[in-house]
């Protein structure tokens, strides 16, 4: 698959950095797209009830964390995989890396995941990547630069009625809600139900969160998130004009639930939860 120079494809002002992870992103990508196919059960690893591994998350960990290590030889490295993690005192930037955010359509040969990296500072996310490698559709966002995919500025949908926005959301496993009642989660689902023009559940909650900064979705959450899957998302809804909070309002802290949505749905969606806590 070709593409554009990484210059084409980032802000006009990005970043040394950031254009570290977007090639990196990039090169990893390869190793993703080229071995998709569906997996048999041995080859895939559960790491907790329908969690799954498969042996392209652990190699294309290695290819970013690889290339993080070379090019910030002093920052921390948190890979969902747990390959060569690092740490380091606690004004130490971190590198987040989610190689494969939905791996359970990867596993099954569905063309549809992200590939994440994120840089923390001081508590604060300050930039990220999010690349889809199968549309060769490369997200990014520096704190105070904007959004961008491919190279052109995105910005939220601004969509106020509500039977005309496109909201989605997560469909949990066992033991995934804990923000909120399940109960409350799938009334929150069913209210979607009764009052937009859909709800749409897409396998990756990074590309489900990078299309609400470009106005695919208007709306997500889901809970039982780690960083490593929504930070560079919640980045990007941030810089594309977008709301990004807990069920409960509160502002996103490390891991948990994530609610992120246009300025004109976010108070909506948010009293889906409210009103039952």
């Amino acid at each position: 698959m070709t593409s554009s120079p990484i210059s084409a494809r980032l802000s006009p002002t990005a970043s040394f950095r950031l254009v570290v992870l977007a090639e990196t992103v990039l090169k990893a990508g390869e190793t993703a797209r080229g071995s998709l196919r569906r997996r048999t059960s041995a080859e895939m690893l559960a790491k907790a009830p329908r969690d799954y591994q498969t042996e392209i998350d652990v190699a294309v960990e290695r290819v970013i964390v690889d290339e993080m290590a070379k090019a910030f030889p002093d920052y921390a490295i948190q890979g969902e995989e747990a390959v060569g993690n690092r740490t380091a005192g606690p004004e130490t930037p971190v590198i987040y890396i989610d190689p494969i955010d939905g791996t359970t359509n990867y596993a099954w040969g569905i063309p549809h995941f992200g590939m994440t990296i994120s840089i923390v500072e001081s508590g604060r996310l300050v930039m990220g990547v999010v690349y889809d490698a199968m549309q060769d559709e490369l997200f990014s966002a520096e704190i105070g630069g904007g959004a961008y995919l491919n190279g052109e500025r995105i910005r939220c949908a601004d969509v106020g009625d509500v039977e005309n926005v496109l909201v989605g959301a997560g469909l949990p496993i066992p033991g995934q809600v804990t923000a909120v009642a399940e109960a409350t989660y799938f009334e929150a689902i069913k209210r979607l139900m009764a009052n937009t023009a859909g709800v749409r559940r897409l396998g990756s909650a990074a590309l489900s969160i990078a299309y609400v900064a470009c106005g695919r979705l208007d709306g997500f959450f889901e809970d039982g998130l780690e960083i490593h899957d929504f930070g560079a998302s919640a980045l990007l809804v941030e810089e594309a004009g977008g709301i990004v909070t807990r069920f409960s309002g509160a502002a996103v802290e490390g891991k948990g639930d994530i609610l992120a949505a246009s300025k004109v749905l976010h108070p909506w969606l948010l009293e889906g939860f409210r009103s039952k806590m």
